[in-house]
């Protein structure tokens, strides 16, 4: 017998029965390539059924969807998952539970077992994706101070301190930059797709330790610099060495 698509038959003309997204996700799944359903969709997903959550309910989800996102386990399996605990939450919920009763205290506990049967991510692939951040925080550097350096000899007849840069600038930058786009990703998993980031209310502590990390990293700066060689570099070697690290940024890391 011939099996019917997972859409041929709408939620409107099954009554008294809803059709619960992540049994369509199944069937998607099994018919094939032609009606797989990705990432972006079960995201989208997500977000509707967040919002009929209530607050405490989707306070605590959304910390659970954090703890998965940045976690090892793959983008397709991870939405499985969380589709699976919304639906069952906002069924629990239905019938006066909280988030708390159904998945206990910790937003991760629930996905622990999924988290540790995820194989481990290949520690020359994490090796790379920090090597190709730092290598194009260092080009973006050269290239703009290479700018900079034109920029300030037209004005003023020479570069200034765009001439020179110092090693320690360059270690700074490389390793900066892995630590806030690390920041950045996890912030941003925790964000849903329909989600506008907005300014919250005022954190005395985040904001001491953003100024704490911004003193230390000035401080540093000024001691170290001392420390470090500093190299002449002229604006257009600058721009050479910012257009061959683009060249470099598509063969070593986006070569097929």
């Amino acid at each position: 017998m011939r099996r019917q698509r997972p859409d041929a038959y709408p939620c409107t003309e099954r009554p008294g029965k809803r059709i619960l997204f992540v049994e369509n996700i199944r069937l998607r799944l099994l018919e094939g390539n032609a009606y797989k359903m990705n990432v972006r969709d079960m995201i989208k997903e997500n977000n509707r059924l967040r919002e009929k959550m209530t607050p405490g309910n989707r306070s605590f989800f959304e910390d659970m969807i954090l703890a998965l996102r940045a976690s090892r386990v793959d983008a397709v399996r991870t939405e499985e998952l969380l589709l699976e605990a919304a639906d069952k939450l906002l069924r629990e919920q239905a019938k006066g539970r909280t988030a708390q009763q159904i998945f206990g205290s910790d937003p991760e506990e629930y996905f622990r077992e999924a988290i540790e049967r995820a194989p481990a991510r290949p520690e020359r692939g994490k090796a790379r994706h920090y090597a190709m951040i730092s290598w194009t925080a260092l080009i973006l550097l050269f290239g703009m101070q290479g700018i900079a350096g034109l920029i300030t000899i037209w004005s003023q007849g020479t570069a200034g301190p765009f001439g020179r840069i110092s090693l320690f600038t360059m270690i700074a930058v490389g390793l900066g930059s892995i630590a806030g786009i690390e920041l950045l990703m996890k912030w941003l998993s925790s964000l849903s797709e329909d989600d506008v980031p907005r300014i919250g209310g005022f954190n005395l502590k985040a904001l001491g330790v953003y100024i704490g990390a911004v003193v230390a990293v000035v401080f540093a700066g000024l001691y170290f610099r001392q420390l470090f060689p500093v190299f002449t570099l002229s604006p257009w070697h600058c721009l050479l060495i910012f257009a061959c690290g683009l060249i470099g940024l598509k063969f070593i890391f986006f070569r097929k």
